[in-house]
């Protein structure tokens, strides 16, 4: 179970820290920071899901033992899955909500 939590927030850190730091840049840059904080949260999802995961190619070798009738890996691996993106869908809706802009 910690795993699965250790693997939500840092799907969640990538994707608040990615568009915060992205939002300076953006300031330093003279560029609307709230709207590329937007921007970048929604562009980073899939790295927060994928950073969180430590890589993909684990994930599907894991799935792989399905072919073994194996399933616990695998289930454990689909759990870590949704919690990635769990994580990194939940930094995104943050950022919108922090940023009030709407799509």
């Amino acid at each position: 179970m910690g795993q699965v939590i250790l693997t939500l927030f840092v799907a969640y850190g990538i994707v608040i820290g990615g568009a915060v730091v992205g939002g300076i840049g953006a300031f330093l840059t003279e560029k609307a920071p709230l709207i590329v904080m937007r921007d970048l949260a929604v562009q980073l999802k899939i790295w927060g899901l994928v950073g969180a995961l430590g890589g993909t190619f684990d994930s599907f070798l894991q799935i792989e033992k399905i072919l073994s009738l194996n399933f616990s890996p695998v289930i454990y691996q689909l759990i870590l899955i949704v919690a990635a993106f769990l994580g990194a869908h939940a930094g995104t809706i943050c950022v919108q909500w922090l940023v009030q802009i709407g799509s």
